[in-house]
């Protein structure tokens, strides 16, 4: 049973704080709403704060400098972290096996698939000509379209690689090719020590099914009001669904805990 969030809520020990951003800070425009905004940088006035999503590094480093957010970010669920501090420097990265980046590449390029990709933090996506297949960290396409070539056995190895499912701000599902053993709870882990802070005081909050091992490391989870069945069973508190003001509920909550 989840603790729900009220204004009577006990605020534990926070130290640092880590948001997902599509169903969690993104509206269904993709933007994060100015209260938001001003809560957060208040936030990362006292704690370290950061993003933990499986958007690419293009993107959260954008999101990031918005928010004013100077600690280390994570992007591409988890395989890569990055300092604002450090012009952006990836710090942490973790890639795919070159040999399966190729063969998906050409699977979804042959079938005109969508998709966007990181390597090494340079942004790639089905426009581009002069891909590599190596050092990517994440490729990520629509999960209608990879379906049917996901239930053929002899697609790719998945042994060698960890397949992880997401949903978008705009309720879009996904589906994301990983390096194995990849995924925000690692990334936390990586963070927790980074930073010198014990996971116990480490606050996370998501929706989604790549949030699920992120919600397990952290000893201060959140589950959304609207996040699928999964991450309520391994969250200890939740709030409201985003657009019911869930955001800006544990937001607050968390500057009681810090004041």
């Amino acid at each position: 049973m989840n603790i729900k969030i009220n204004k009577n809520t006990k605020t534990p020990e926070i130290e640092a704080a880590l948001f997902d951003l599509d169903g969690t800070l993104l509206n269904s425009k993709e933007q994060i709403p100015v209260s938001i905004q001003n809560k957060i940088k208040e936030i990362s006035k006292i704690i370290p704060v950061s993003i933990i999503s499986g958007r690419i590094f293009s993107s959260v480093s954008e999101y990031s400098q918005q928010l004013g957010l100077i600690s280390p970010q994570i992007s591409d669920n988890g395989a890569i972290i990055f300092d604002p501090r450090l012009d952006n420097k990836i710090i942490f990265r973790k890639s795919l096996d070159s040999d399966i980046a190729y063969k998906v590449f050409e699977l979804l390029d042959k079938n005109n698939f969508e998709y966007f990709s990181s390597a090494e933090g340079r942004t790639m996506n089905n426009t581009m000509n002069n891909k590599t297949s190596s050092n990517v960290n994440i490729i990520t396409c629509f999960y209608d379209d990879a379906r049917p070539y996901l239930e053929s056995s002899d697609f790719i190895d998945t042994s060698k690689i960890s397949l992880v499912h997401s949903s978008g701000s705009m309720e879009e599902e996904y589906i994301s090719f990983m390096p194995k053993d990849v995924n925000k709870g690692v990334a936390l882990k990586k963070y927790s020590r980074l930073l010198g802070i014990d996971q116990s005081k480490i606050f996370a909050i998501g929706d989604g099914m790549n949030d699920l091992e992120m919600l397990e490391e952290a000893g201060i989870s959140v589950a959304m009001g609207n996040s699928v069945k999964e991450v309520f069973e391994v969250s200890k508190y939740a709030t409201n669904k985003y657009e019911d003001n869930g955001t800006e509920i544990v937001l607050d909550w968390i500057i009681r805990g810090l004041s």
